[in-house]
């Protein structure tokens, strides 16, 4: 048997966590891509962890900061938080409990009346991390349409100009930290995974363009043409949750995130601003499908879903 890759940032091995990379272009290729960075990164830890380096202070710095880099990480985080529940004796259950906790006691989707209904056949569900989703076909031409509005540096401008004039897109897929998807009901959970960094507030030719306007733009969108399971995806029926410390959804002003969920979440009129494109949509019952939710409270549901956390008796 395998070994697991880290003892407490990723207590999986290789094998299963490459179960949880979604089937795209050449599978083989897509899947080793992502497991480099995992297995690089938890090995720069063990190595800093079981044999410190003496020699030159810089080149000590240096190798502390990789081998300790895992601890900020939010791709190790989400992965472990996601992958212990996931894994968990009773998935069904215990992943219902952890969305009624971030959206409620209901799913605020149309003709599902429960978690259990909604994530269906548990032997179906699929978690996948790390999922490039495409960018909006709308949000494509309404930038293309107006780049001297939304690209402030003429250098800047004239890239996206002749990349819009060269018909590539202005902006590229956006990846999502995590999908949870049932196949068989449509219902998807788009995460996005938040340590110490903050939300991006702009992408390279849009400057009004944010890191959750952009995830919740994807999240409406649907995906025929990727593969499956992705494709069963209902769009209707998606929703999307933040994952951050607790302590920054309890003093949300302390991050943009935190301004913008707040916003998004209880005015639909915010919504509308930031996806000026998406137009007719009802962003009222947008609104209700974003939630906040914390490692705190993944640990509580699980114990030991992130024993990093203080307290947790690590």
């Amino acid at each position: 048997m395998s070994e697991i890759l880290h003892p407490l940032y990723l207590p999986f091995t290789q094998e299963q966590l490459r179960g949880h990379f979604a089937p795209a272009g050449t599978e083989a290729t897509s899947t080793l891509g992502h497991l480099a960075y995992y297995v690089k990164s938890a090995q720069a830890a063990k190595d800093w962890a079981e044999l410190p380096l003496s020699g030159p202070p810089g080149e000590v710095a240096t190798a502390r900061k990789h081998g300790l880099q895992i601890q900020k990480d939010e791709r190790f985080w989400v992965v472990t938080a996601l992958m212990s529940i996931f894994h968990a004796p009773g998935r069904v259950p215990v992943l219902a409990e952890m969305l009624r906790r971030c959206l409620g006691e209901v799913p605020p989707v149309e003709g599902l009346a429960t978690w259990e209904q909604a994530l269906g056949d548990p032997q179906e569900l699929n978690l996948y991390f790390e999922v490039s989703l495409p960018t909006p076909k709308g949000y494509r031409k309404y930038l293309a349409d107006r780049l001297p509005q939304r690209v402030l540096v003429p250098y800047v401008l004239e890239s996206a100009t002749r990349t819009a004039a060269a018909g590539r897109a202005l902006e590229g897929a956006t990846k999502v930290d995590a999908v949870l998807i049932a196949p068989g009901t449509g219902f998807a959970v788009l995460f996005e995974a938040k340590v110490l960094a903050d939300a991006a507030c702009s992408v390279g030719f849009d400057v009004l363009r944010n890191q959750l306007a952009r995830n919740i733009d994807v999240m409406l969108e649907p995906n025929p043409n990727l593969r499956p399971p992705l494709t069963h995806r209902r769009s209707g029926r998606t929703c999307f949750v933040l994952i951050t410390p607790e302590i920054f959804r309890d003093h949300p002003e302390s991050r943009l995130y935190g301004w913008l969920m707040r916003d998004y979440q209880s005015n639909p009129d915010a919504l509308e601003r930031d996806l000026p494109h998406r137009a007719g949509i009802d962003f009222s019952s947008v609104a209700r499908r974003l939630g906040w939710l914390t490692w705190e409270d993944c640990n509580q549901l699980l114990p030991g879903a992130c024993r990093w956390l203080p307290g947790t008796g690590n």
